[in-house]
């Protein structure tokens, strides 16, 4: 970005789409994927980035411009920020906004207000997701909405190309009821988000296609207060593959499931943080988890008594441990994501 100041030419080539995608690829091989952790305050947003294997010298700063949709809602009735990320970008929305951020280029749009955002008392009733497809470098926006009767509608918006919503007339045939309060992940162009109706699974949506399809879980490992829980198991991207972490019984058995799925069938794994880490100390949540590089997944915790955030990173593939401290942290993180810069524009999606 500081080369936007050099010169004009500078300038418009940053923003050009060959430079972004060349920028993207690079970034990901360079970077292993994504080494990169922005954690979601109260207000502010921080990226953090390891620099040793040590984690001694590990930093944070704030995002420039995260904190404008904030300063947007204030006085609305429903406040609270869900956040639904993608390649590089946020997507961002409570009971009445949707924002789009681009942590690494500043930019913050609106995209545009919907009517069927007056109709709903309750700020969970809809649901917002982001997803990526490689294939045409389209970033797609699903909105979905949940109505009394058990049925759906379904919404989508392409970033940079569509000026409005399209709304999906067949959606409501599914009878689709995506659960709210669990986000969803973008997987190869696909994204997944778990559905509640009268029998728990995945929805996935094709970013390309945009068509829904179910696939069925091991509900099983969930116990009975599946529709309940809201936080003790969550969607994870595992090297490409989509997996499913529960740690429901967490808190008396110590063991964390992990379940991988490939080729239409469900790999389960067991693992427990390494002797010395005192589960009691530990208390997990699916906003402070998601998953590092390809085949890690990091676990955020809040040290209460000091200003430390202690990541514990876990290496499926060779089922070892290692850990990270950010020191002097504020310690109000609400949610925690692994980062891929992108210079992907904003300045032809909604408004400012």
């Amino acid at each position: 970005m500081r080369f936007k100041c050099v010169s004009k030419s500078y300038d418009s080539i940053v923003l050009e789409p060959n430079f972004v995608d060349l920028h993207l690829s690079n970034y990901s091989k360079i970077n292993r994927g994504d080494t990169k952790l922005i954690a979601i305050l109260d207000d502010v947003s921080c990226s953090i980035k390891e620099h040793d294997e040590d984690g001694n010298a590990t930093k944070f700063y704030q995002i420039e411009n995260f904190h404008k949709f904030y300063d947007h809602i204030i006085g609305c009735w429903d406040y609270y920020l869900r956040f639904e990320y993608d390649n590089g970008l946020f997507c961002i929305w409570n009971a009445k906004y949707i924002a789009i951020c681009n942590p690494a280029t500043r930019e913050v749009r609106y995209l545009p207000y919907l009517k069927c955002f007056d109709v709903f008392p309750h700020g969970e009733e809809f649901v917002c997701s982001i997803g990526f497809e490689p294939e045409q470098n389209q970033y797609k926006v699903v909105l979905t909405i949940n109505t009394n009767d058990g049925l759906s509608r379904a919404w989508i918006l392409t970033l940079g190309i569509d000026k409005s919503w399209r709304e999906m007339i067949h959606y409501a045939e599914h009878d689709y009821y995506i659960a709210p309060y669990r986000s969803g992940i973008c997987i190869s162009g696909v994204i997944y988000r778990f559905c509640c109706s009268s029998e728990f699974c995945i929805v996935a949506f094709d970013v390309k296609s945009e068509i829904f399809t179910r696939i069925t879980t091991l509900i099983e490992l969930f116990g009975n207060n599946i529709h309940e829980s809201k936080f003790d198991y969550m969607l994870i991207e595992v090297n490409g593959k989509l997996g499913i972490l529960n740690f429901s019984k967490f808190w008396c058995t110590e063991n964390i499931h992990l379940l991988i799925f490939e080729g239409g069938e469900w790999e389960h794994q067991i693992f427990q943080f390494p002797l010395g880490w005192k589960p009691n100390d530990i208390y997990l949540s699916s906003y402070k988890i998601c998953k590092y590089g390809g085949e890690e997944i990091v676990f955020a915790i809040n040290i209460t008594s000091s200003d430390v955030l202690l990541c514990f990173v876990y290496d499926v593939k060779n089922k070892s441990w290692r850990r990270f401290e950010v020191q002097e942290f504020p310690n109000r993180t609400r949610s925690i994501f692994t980062y891929n810069e992108s210079l992907f524009p904003l300045e032809n999606i909604g408004t400012i």
